[in-house]
């Protein structure tokens, strides 16, 4: 496999998802609204229950009482969480639903560059609604980070990354087997809103739930991000979120890539490859 060639395709195809996401406008400003309505819809609800910008409580369960900042650092993390499990299970839907698929995989390349194609392009539409989110939260409720440190909260995420993108490995490959995949992901996006401490600490949920949130690597991505913008902490502090980041990414890496080519094989022996 030439690494150059594969690199020509990754941007081919983002470039390819990018004009076609253009051509409808109507989703595109659908895409941009909505992280921002779901951004300030929970800003919102926390000061009408807290009463001001600080809260107490919080300061006590995560060293931080300014839940404007928790509540947008933890929706930019899982923005770019879960825009993966969307574009990586929408990937090989939409040649579906565009009757390409079958050509797609007669092209000489590999499946895992077409993905990341797709992949990249949905991480760099989903970068410009967090700027987006990070102007308006600004501008409106005074958000307060430290945006010295967003090289190293930068890297944090760039650590996290090969674990979302195995997790959409999967999910790809399971969208060759079942086809539909509106059901199942929505069904995990609300699974991991749940589980993951986007608005909320961890310690807050019941143990045995505590327990899967651990298992999942936007979890200590936010716990990082937090630390790095609202705390100051430098990356020397974050070794026991960095740690586990690299086993998921290794995990997720090597378990999507076998679900992947192992759902690709099933199909490809049942014949169903092409069916909607």
């Amino acid at each position: 496999m030439n690494v150059l060639n594969e690199l020509k395709v990754i941007l081919a195809v983002t470039k390819k998802e990018l004009k076609l996401y253009l051509r409808y406008p109507v989703w595109v400003l659908f895409d941009a609204l909505m992280p921002l309505l779901w951004v300030l819809s929970s800003i919102i609800y926390s000061k009408a229950l807290v009463g001001s910008s600080y809260s107490i409580h919080l300061a006590t369960l995560a060293t931080t009482g300014d839940y404007v900042s928790f509540i947008v650092v933890g929706m930019i993390v899982s923005s770019f969480a879960f825009s993966t499990l969307w574009g990586m299970s929408y990937a090989l839907r939409g040649e579906q639903w565009s009757g390409t698929l079958e050509t797609t995989f007669l092209a000489p390349c590999s499946r895992f560059s077409i993905l990341l194609g797709k992949a990249l392009s949905s991480m760099l539409t989903t970068s410009l609604w967090v700027v987006l989110q990070l102007i308006v939260s600004t501008l409106i409720f005074n958000l307060n980070v430290r945006l010295i440190n967003l090289p190293i909260a930068l890297f944090l995420l760039l650590i996290a990354l090969p674990s979302f993108l195995g997790i959409g490995f999967s999910l790809a490959g399971i969208v060759l087997e079942f086809k539909e995949h509106s059901a199942f992901v929505n069904f995990l996006t609300a699974l991991f809103s749940l589980l993951l401490p986007i608005s909320y600490p961890l310690v807050v949920l019941p143990p045995f739930l505590r327990y899967f949130s651990y298992l999942l690597p936007p979890t200590y991505a936010i716990e990082g991000m937090r630390n790095v913008l609202i705390l100051d902490s430098s990356l020397s502090e974050l070794i026991n979120l960095i740690l586990p980041l690299i086993f998921f990414d290794i995990f997720w890496l090597l378990l999507g890539s076998l679900v992947f080519l192992a759902e690709e094989k099933r199909v490809m022996k049942k014949g169903t490859l092409g069916y909607y």
